[in-house]
């Protein structure tokens, strides 16, 4: 028998389809066995013989050329077996995220609801400063010409504002909405 795993290493390709004909149907069946799949086997033995060529030169001349062959067998199968794992997980990722509800635009919309309730309980005057100053970023200046009261006034009104709205939990998310508004 010719030593196929030096001719094979030196790149010789008589030498490796030699080597397929003798070895694909052993590789086939083996493959056939692990997959229950035609297609599946063919395409795996298809694998193993390019790993064979591809990795040449790591061949040994201490085993047997089905030994080597066949341990370039596993390796594929095992790869093979881990790439549907990989696939199966993936795929369930993908399903639970589309399956998931997706997010809910309505907190936004609260947070209006929120801040209107909250806003509704302070007197029309504190309120109309509280907002300008607030949501529109008038300075305590511009919202006394505005309101034709006093800027001290416009401080008060705007220190009161915030204790009284201080008793709400939700007072901090509120005003980074607000803020946001601008």
């Amino acid at each position: 028998m010719p030593n196929y795993i030096q001719n094979i290493r030196k790149g010789d390709h008589a030498s490796f389809e030699m080597v397929f004909k003798l070895y694909h149907r052993k590789l086939y069946a083996y493959f056939f066995s692990k997959t229950k799949s035609e297609d599946q086997a063919e395409e795996l033995t298809q694998m193993a013989f390019i790993k064979l060529w591809r990795f040449k030169h790591t061949l040994a001349d201490d085993f047997p050329l089905d030994t080597q062959l066949f341990k370039i067998a596993k390796t594929t199968l095992l790869d093979y077996f881990k790439k549907l794992a990989n696939d199966a997980r993936n795929l369930k990722i993908y399903c639970d995220q589309i399956s998931a509800p997706s997010v809910d635009p309505s907190p936004l919309f609260d947070s209006e609801q929120q801040l209107d309730v909250i806003l509704g309980c302070l007197p029309p005057t504190r309120k109309q400063v509280f907002l300008l100053n607030r949501l529109h970023g008038y300075s305590y200046k511009e919202i006394a010409e505005k309101l034709s009261i006093s800027p001290r006034t416009v401080e008060k009104h705007i220190a009161l504002a915030l204790k009284q709205l201080s008793g709400y939990a939700n007072l901090p998310a509120l005003l980074l909405f607000i803020e946001l508004m601008k």
